[in-house]
């Protein structure tokens, strides 16, 4: 037996486990010995019993799905009072669809801003950004304008979902070129820089076409650039080559991370299934951005979902997570059938490298301050019992707290088919404790029938069945415990399927319960 413990500070838990009986009963010692005169009372061992609670009902409100049921195209979100913005491409004109659990979208019939309004735009309004500076709000974009190439301005209001003006008479940005997916950088020192997309339908490199993502800074009152145009990356890995004679860089974006710029940026052709998303890093806001070995970060399975990208970020309410907002084909493998919305976390491991939790087609929690809801990150060691993986390299209990549940068996927690547990020691009783949400390893080989949760020691909920959908969670709703009940230890016992010879789980989240 392997036993491993860590403290955590990680918002998510990644393992499978394999189950242990629920409790152990020590028999009572014999009343009578005959080889004894003694008349005292027979001393009888405690009884270590465990209370079967019924699982709460702690769901509504608390997570959202990708179901591909909102047309959107390179959407943007923006958080603001309990609400969430979402813009995406719209043609003539842009329209705001608002929500409260980024599941149901409202759409606002009246346009924010349309192109007849500007002096330049004509058609193909595409890829809006959002953004609050100085207490007023502004929507960069691009479109078709007189000249025949795709230019990029900006508009102002005083709310949200107002009615936008541009800011100047003239086009924000017009090259001799096209330039599209326009995206801003406020850095820490005030300064504004503006990336985007130089078009391949205007620009050759050695003979190709070829979309390219540059850089440029901004005046503060959006009245004109400063400097000229860098060059921050271009197509060079094989995986960005996947589109033939035409290749892509575009729909860039960069945000600042623990001192470093992150650029996250699509590739190959939109419309087919190869669409993806991939990250470099820089050194300053306006550089040549390096990228990884493994850049590309957000791909499909070429099945369920393909071509993920145009992709932007946006914060949880409490400002502890990065979600990442993009779009997927409608009806794979191709956009014939349009695209749309999907959300899901991005993490920024301890070594600077970036992950996404996604794509992801089960229940996932909102983020974190939201509804009422947050995430428990901390306070707690966890340790695992009766560990065993085909490959140890990739079975651990940090896989449990790395934020992405994985879609294959490395990067879990194994268990062997004689079964095994997840323990969580608090370092102090909590009573905020309301859920547990625990992901099964979607390799069938891995896969678990069901967990028992423990609490305390003293009370369990039982026979947790992962059924459905491929992936998805159970749930372990603590609100049937007695009113009052400090949570100091949980116990997840894994029970494996039948004939196989491992269980792994691939991330467990903590969740509070809802704030009053």
């Amino acid at each position: 037996m392997k036993k491993s413990m860590r403290f955590f500070s990680i918002l998510l838990l990644t393992g499978t486990l394999t189950a242990f009986p629920a409790c152990d009963s020590v028999a009572p010692a014999e009343t009578t010995d005959p080889a004894s005169s003694s008349t005292e009372a027979p001393v009888t061992e405690p009884v270590n019993e465990l209370t079967e609670i019924e699982n709460g009902r702690g769901l509504a409100g608390s997570y959202y799905v990708n179901t591909l049921a909102n047309s959107v195209a390179d959407p943007f979100i923006f958080y603001e009072n309990g609400v969430y913005y979402l813009y995406c491409t719209g043609g003539s004109q842009f329209k705001v669809r608002t929500s409260k659990n980024l599941t149901s979208w409202v759409v606002q019939e009246t346009p924010i801003l349309k192109l007849s309004n500007t002096s330049w735009a004509q058609e193909k309004g595409w890829a809006p950004e959002f953004y609050k500076y100085n207490g007023k709000y502004y929507l960069i974009f691009s479109a078709k304008g007189k000249s025949g190439y795709h230019a990029i301005d900006i508009a102002v209001c005083d709310t949200p979902n107002g009615v936008f003006k541009p800011v100047n008479d003239q086009p924000l940005y017009a090259p001799d070129y096209s330039v599209i997916d326009a995206s801003l950088l406020f850095d820490d020192d005030g300064r504004i820089y503006l990336f985007y997309s130089k078009d391949n339908s205007t620009n050759y490199v050695n003979g190709k076409r070829t979309s390219q993502t540059w850089g440029i800074e901004l005046k503060t009152d959006f009245s004109g650039t400063i400097g000229e145009p860098v060059l921050i990356s271009t197509p060079e890995q094989p995986w960005e080559m996947l589109s033939g004679s035409v290749v892509w860089n575009e729909g860039p974006i960069v945000f600042k991370e623990n001192g470093k710029y992150y650029l996250l940026y699509s590739a190959n052709y939109y419309q087919k299934k190869d669409y993806s998303v991939g990250y470099a890093v820089g050194e300053t806001p306006l550089s040549f951005y390096k990228k990884e070995k493994n850049a590309r970060i957000l791909l499909g399975n070429g099945e369920t979902v393909t071509g993920p990208g145009h992709c932007n970020i946006f914060r949880s309410p409490d400002g502890t997570e990065l979600f990442l907002c993009y779009h997927v084909h409608t009806v794979p493998p191709t956009s014939d059938g349009g695209r749309s919305l999907a959300i899901d976390r991005l993490i920024v491991k301890e070594d600077g490298t970036l992950s996404v939790d996604g794509p992801s087609e089960v229940r996932r929690p909102l983020p974190s301050g939201l509804g009422g809801y947050t995430h428990i990150r901390d306070g707690f060691i966890a340790s695992a019992e009766g560990e065993d993986a085909e490959f140890p390299k990739r079975s651990s209990t940090d896989y449990l707290f790395d934020g992405v549940v994985s879609r294959n068996f490395s990067d879990i927690l194994s268990f062997g088919k004689d079964g095994g547990s997840l323990v969580l020691n608090f370092e102090t009783p909590t009573t905020d404790l309301g859920s547990i949400w625990i992901y099964p390893c979607v390799y069938d080989g891995y896969a678990p029938a069901s967990v028992d949760v423990e609490i305390n020691g003293k009370y369990l909920i039982r026979d947790l069945l992962f059924l459905g959908t491929k992936g998805a969670p159970v749930t372990a709703n603590l609100d049937k415990l007695p009113e009052g009940t400090a949570v100091e230890s949980v116990r997840v016992i894994v029970h494996p399927k039948d004939g196989n010879s491992y269980a792994a789980l691939a991330e467990v989240i903590l969740i509070s319960k809802k704030a009053q």
